[in-house]
């Protein structure tokens, strides 16, 4: 038993220990980049990347834990052979890898992905991006690094591998537990979140996270998101596209767009408050039937509201990509699992960042999950609150985390007002399984407790006003109130229904001096060229957000089997499955017409993949 687990353990060790040498060769041929570290930064590279090593160990141990499981039945010689094949074809084929990652990455400034192998038939596009003698050291490193670890192999595990072979089979139960546990390190322990690429990001700098991840996973998540991704909207040729889109943008006239008195001398703080599926359908100040948000229909009576406002998508990555990142949700995905890609997005914060703002992002739960903290993080907010910040007894009193309450008032006794601030508030109460410690809904069924829910998060949220009120800084701060996307709950809408994505938007906060209901079309995308336009700021390009005090107006939302297309003349849904448009409401030809909202999703999925 003993040659069993040892032969096991061995083995794990040693692909380990190769991931880890690939992350310090990356280190130094990178350099130039790594000398810029601080050794804090350098020491949780390994630290934060180990748990990415180790689920791709994890992956690799799979295969060899299942023949070590029956190694009884199996003859010694012939385990040897297996084991001897499986470690010369992964170690060619992972130093191939890395190779291409170490050559790659001083010109391309990602890791390794599936994206390298789109130039396998132009070669000479690929070999102009490398110099002789990096082509040079690559194949002296391949040669080197899979000699280190044959010799490795040779030396320590064979012995151990055909000392392992012929043993008792009552130790394949053993076996068979050691295997079936790689499944926490696979998926990177027990907690809410699958490992991702969050789960290592641990700085506002895109080399150190890059450097963090093992190119290996990397890799293969690439793959996978390959096999996903190619463009779902190919309605027209490329320039078709391109002269559909830009022909309605390039004509996008400007409003008078000031709603707020702003003192440039004096900026003032803002505070986004974005709310864990919250539907208009919910709140009576924006239409809604069933009033379990009395203090949201308080706030709105001195704040300007925005009651035609849409979410991007039917989850929290795809809403806050939208926020955050001013970057519209994709059919079934979102940028913000794309670290590379989104990376390149101008975040809200970086414009506040320009201008001296402290940045603050404020969540109770697992900031790990969706990918979240990695994106945050490449919106470099200078102070980052998530669960583990919250003591044990209050991240436990609910299984998505700290509840509400707790957040907001940890929100409130940290607001430093000597800068301006912009501050995140992301909410998780009402997010399943809805337990929360408040009962004013009674009912088991889902529907009820998602309702009893959004009653808690608003009387939170009405508390956290009052307080807030209190202090200095209410008279000089505007408070954007919103949400990551809507509800099903409750009917009866369906996903496909705009009313499913139809949000609250509400602008209050001292500055807010004439409160307004504002029924112009727009989605999240707009948000950031609406706001920064009122401090006077220059927005940085973009192609799919706009000022809603502009026109045309409109807005999109995506889910997975098609997309909804609202405009002051209607609202339309584009089903793929009969790739034809279903009419909710309006004309048979809305302003800009069908053609642009094509251009549109063609232009958007076309810009995410060669981003």
């Amino acid at each position: 038993m003993k040659k069993l687990l040892a032969a096991f353990v061995g083995f794990f060790v040693f692909w380990l220990c190769y991931f880890i040498m690939a992350k310090i060769i990356f280190l130094l041929y990178n350099v130039g980049a790594t000398q810029n570290l601080t050794v804090s930064e350098i020491t949780g590279i390994f630290f934060h990347g180990i748990k990415m090593d180790l689920s791709m160990t994890g992956y690799l141990m799979v295969i060899p834990g299942l023949f070590f499981s029956v190694s009884f039945f199996i003859k010694p010689r012939y385990l040897l052979s297996v084991f001897n094949l499986y470690t010369y074809l992964i170690l060619s084929v992972i130093t191939f890898l890395s190779v291409l990652d170490l050559g790659l990455y001083p010109h391309w400034g990602t890791r390794v992905g599936i994206s390298a192998f789109n130039y396998i038939n132009d070669p000479e596009e690929m070999i102009a991006n490398v110099t002789w003698w990096q082509m040079l050291m690559a194949v002296v490193f391949f040669s080197l690094n899979a000699g280190v670890f044959i010799w490795l192999y040779n030396r320590f595990l064979k012995k151990a591998i055909f000392e392992a072979a012929g043993q008792k089979w009552f130790f394949m139960p053993v076996l068979l537990f050691l295997t079936a546990f790689l499944f926490l390190p696979i998926r990177g322990g027990l907690g809410t979140a699958p490992i991702n690429f969050s789960s290592v990001s641990f700085s506002p700098k895109l080399y150190v996270n890059q450097a963090s991840y093992n190119y290996l996973w990397h890799f293969l998540k690439t793959l996978d998101n390959k096999r996903h991704y190619k463009n779902p909207c190919k309605y027209f040729t490329k320039e078709d596209a391109l002269e559909r889109f830009y022909g309605i943008e390039n004509q996008r006239t400007q409003q008078d767009s000031l709603i707020l008195d702003i003192d440039v001398q004096n900026p003032p703080n803002v505070l986004l408050v974005i709310l864990e599926s919250f539907s208009n359908k919910l709140i009576s100040s924006f239409g809604g039937k069933y009033g379990v948000c009395p203090n949201i229909d308080s706030i709105s009576k001195s704040a300007i509201k925005f009651t035609s406002f849409y979410a991007s998508g039917n989850r929290s990555d795809r809403g806050l990509s939208a926020i955050i990142g001013g970057y519209p949700s994709l059919l079934t995905q979102s940028i913000a699992n794309f670290p590379d890609k989104s990376d390149k997005l101008t975040m809200i914060s970086d414009y506040f960042n320009r201008n001296g703002y402290t940045t603050s992002f404020y969540y109770g739960g697992d900031i790990d999950f969706y990918n979240l903290k990695s994106f945050v993080l490449q919106g470099d907010f200078k102070n980052i609150t998530g669960r583990k910040e919250f003591p044990a007894e209050i991240r436990n009193l609910s299984s998505w985390g700290a509840p509400d309450e707790y957040l907001f008032n940890r929100a409130l006794s940290e607001i430093n007002t000597a800068n301006p601030f912009f501050t995140v508030i992301y909410t998780l109460s009402s997010h399943p399984p809805y337990d929360v410690p408040f009962s004013k809904i009674k009912g088991t069924d889902n529907e009820s407790k998602y309702l009893n829910s959004v009653a808690y998060t608003d009387s939170c949220l009405g508390a956290f006003i009052n307080d807030f009120r209190k202090t200095p800084a209410w008279e000089n701060t505007l408070v954007i109130i919103t949400a990551d996307h809507g509800a099903l709950f409750p009917g009866p809408t369906e996903i496909n229904e705009p009313a499913t994505y139809r949000i609250p938007m509400i602008w209050t906060g001292g500055v807010v001096k004439n409160p307004a209901n504002i029924s112009i079309i727009g989605g999240q995308p707009d948000l950031i060229p609406t706001l920064v336009s009122q401090f006077g700021w220059k927005t940085d390009p973009a192609l799919f957000g706009h000022n809603l005090f502009s026109e045309p107006s409109y807005a999109f939302y995506m889910y997975d089997s098609g997309w909804g297309y609202i405009t002051q003349y209607g609202e339309y849904f584009f089903d793929n499955a009969k790739s034809d448009f279903i009419k909710f409401s309006g004309t048979d030809d809305p302003t800009p017409g069908f053609d642009f909202a094509k251009a549109y999703l063609q232009v958007l999925h076309t810009d995410f993949l060669k981003k």
